[in-house]
């Protein structure tokens, strides 16, 4: 997940700046992935992987499953909306990067 934001006027960069993200927003990019690795975990396709992207597979996915348990912020919790920035910015800034035979 990328936060940063670059505006230009043409050629010229005119301002840089990082986007705040809620629990929401990481959340559906997390489903999006882990959708994109299930795809990976059939078995026609899985069987076509080395023992070393198999693995890699596996961490990848424990990975995107573990953000919510690592990067939650009980000190940055809204408990009217249900959501946090500061932990949520933390998860998105660390967010797993997919193994590159997935792209």
């Amino acid at each position: 997940m990328n936060r940063n934001v670059v505006v230009y006027n043409g050629a010229e960069i005119i301002q840089e700046y990082q986007n705040d993200v809620t629990w929401e927003d990481v959340r559906q990019e997390r489903d999006e992935q882990l959708k994109k690795a299930d795809l990976w975990m059939l078995s026609d396709r899985y069987s076509t992987l080395t023992s070393e992207q198999q693995t890699s597979l596996t961490d990848y996915r424990q990975e995107l499953r573990d953000l919510p348990s690592l990067y939650y912020d009980a000190d940055d919790y809204d408990m009217n909306t249900g959501l946090g920035s500061k932990g949520a910015n933390d998860a998105a800034d660390n967010f797993p990067v997919a193994p590159a035979y997935m792209n």
